[in-house]
């Protein structure tokens, strides 16, 4: 017979594998709402009788909405963090469950409506769940510490899972010669995200729901270990182990943090906007876009292994783990990456540009550095962020800091790139009328820099609309990136070997 000590390791090695679980199906989850509001635009406003001339309009609307409600949810439940605020489990538990029934709900909206459909509806069902994302993960993050890099694996996963499902379906609807891909592309993918998300939000609630905190009347949610966190509780009382406050919290973990906001905040500023698809043709922007989409994944897993090895970043960095702190070197090799795109579009004659222009394979060689090094700030930085304050221990104020923290960044950064690149989109095709060519550097830059700000602040007002249907329709703008063919082909399936099913990666 197995003795109690072994049935408990048993019962232990489950309960560690339903963690994890709950962990990689947490981003799954969470990343099925991006991938249905904007890689699969094409086909939802094809449903609601848009021009396909106006879907670029419709994406950059959605995407600032997107950014702006995630950012709101990330923040209110980052302040009630901060503030100690109790059952956060289970209030992440009514997180994931209305989020999943925000995918019923748009299911519904989808298929009712007659013809035209009920956009307005759909959109703001969309912002709806875009706060719950915001909300749901910043908790999450915080609750499965432990088992983090499961949930960084499966974000980019996600976009795989998405593209394939894309292609193959469209595949074998031409295959059968099928009608209205439009409509029943999206009716599939919404019955997998209700699928996918009841079946986390089950569970999570089951895994979590009624699992002790450690320190739950203060709002932690660290996932460490029950021994472990008895151990350090016990200390607490006795007053062994001090909690750290905020602000020495923060000199600790200043440096990862610091290094996702400023790594993985600016990663859309230039991604996939002005690299790829900025700088070569939309045929091969789309292959180059299709590499990233699985090299993306090798940031997560390689921290994975390393985790394993026990020798990940979830220490303390300092003495021999201080080594961690040289993971600048991303930053910089991102931002020298950027530096060269920007180059290739204000200076087209240098060789530089007329290198990376001129040659895919270093363009994508270059695109997939600059994201794999976003990457790599993401997931060195969420996995060491929280980590700082004590050995093996994290550190929830700091954890939800730095979910605030990156994602705040992103908005602002994606934002001003959108800006960028529409003021730079009305003077590319005229070179003599380029707004700095009598300007010295400072100047230029203070002119980009500001006008971009000027778009972006615009941009987001614009977002928050009554009319969806009606403001897109009679705006008037000229947008930066082309997402399909001038003529509308709404009614004719998509060929797989187009670049039509796109992944469009904006995250919190």
């Amino acid at each position: 017979m197995m003795s109690e000590e072994a049935k408990m390791d048993q019962k232990k090695k489950e309960g560690d594998g339903l963690k994890k679980t709950v962990a990689f199906m947490a981003g799954l989850s969470l990343y099925q709402l991006p991938y249905l509001a904007m890689a699969a635009a094409k086909y939802s406003l094809a449903r609601f009788q848009i021009p396909m001339s106006l879907l670029s309009l419709y994406i950059s609307r959605m995407i600032v909405l997107f950014r702006v409600l995630s950012l709101i949810g990330i923040a209110l439940l980052t302040l009630y963090s901060q503030c100690k605020g109790p059952y956060q489990r289970q209030m992440t538990a009514g997180f994931f469950i209305a989020f999943s029934l925000c995918f019923v709900f748009l299911f519904l909206i989808y298929c009712t409506g007659g013809e035209q459909g009920h956009l307005t509806l759909y959109y703001w069902g969309l912002g709806a769940a875009s706060f719950l994302l915001g909300a749901a993960f910043t908790t999450i993050v915080d609750i499965v510490t432990e088992n983090v890099v499961f949930l960084l694996l499966s974000l980019p996963l996600t976009g795989v899972f998405v593209s394939i499902f894309h292609l193959t379906f469209i595949f074998f609807w031409e295959l059968f010669g099928l009608s209205n891909i439009n409509y029943w592309l999206v009716v599939c993918q919404l019955i997998i995200a209700i699928c996918i998300t009841s079946i986390h939000a089950l569970l999570y609630t089951i895994t979590y729901w009624s699992e002790d905190a450690q320190g739950e009347g203060s709002g932690t949610g660290s996932s460490s270990s029950s021994s472990s966190s008895n151990t350090t509780g016990a200390q607490g009382q006795d007053g062994a182990t001090q909690e750290d406050g905020f602000m020495t919290a923060l000199g600790k973990a200043w440096s990862p943090i610091l290094l996702i906001s400023l790594g993985y905040g600016i990663h859309n500023a230039f991604y996939p906007g002005i690299a790829p698809y900025k700088l070569t043709d939309v045929k091969t922007a789309y292959n180059i876009d299709l590499v990233v989409l699985f090299t993306s994944a090798l940031a997560p897993l390689s921290i994975l292994i390393l985790k394993d090895k026990k020798m990940g970043p979830d220490v303390q960095w300092i003495k021999g783990n201080s080594i961690w702190h040289a993971s600048w070197i991303f930053f910089l090799i991102e931002m020298t990456c950027a530096t060269i795109f920007i180059c290739g579009l204000h200076s087209p004659g240098a060789a530089i540009s007329r290198a990376v222009k001129s040659s895919p394979a270093i363009l994508g060689l270059m695109t997939v550095t600059y994201d794999l090094c976003a990457q790599l700030t993401r997931s060195i930085g969420t996995n060491g962020a929280d980590m700082q304050s004590y050995e093996k221990r994290s550190n929830s104020a700091m954890n939800t800091l730095n979910s605030f923290s990156y994602g705040f960044t992103q908005v602002i950064f994606a934002s001003m790139g959108d800006g960028y690149l529409k003021t730079y989109s009305k003077y590319e095709h005229d070179r003599s009328k380029w707004p700095t060519q009598h300007f010295g550097i400072l100047r230029s830059f203070w002119f980009w820099y500001w006008t971009a700000t000027k778009v972006s602040f615009k941009a987001i007002g614009g977002s928050f609309c009554l009319d969806v249907r009606g403001a897109i329709q009679t705006k008037k703008e000229v947008l930066f990136i082309v997402y399909s063919d001038e003529v509308d082909n709404s009614n004719k399936p998509p060929k797989a070997e187009n670049p039509t099913v796109m992944k469009i990666v904006y995250d919190i």
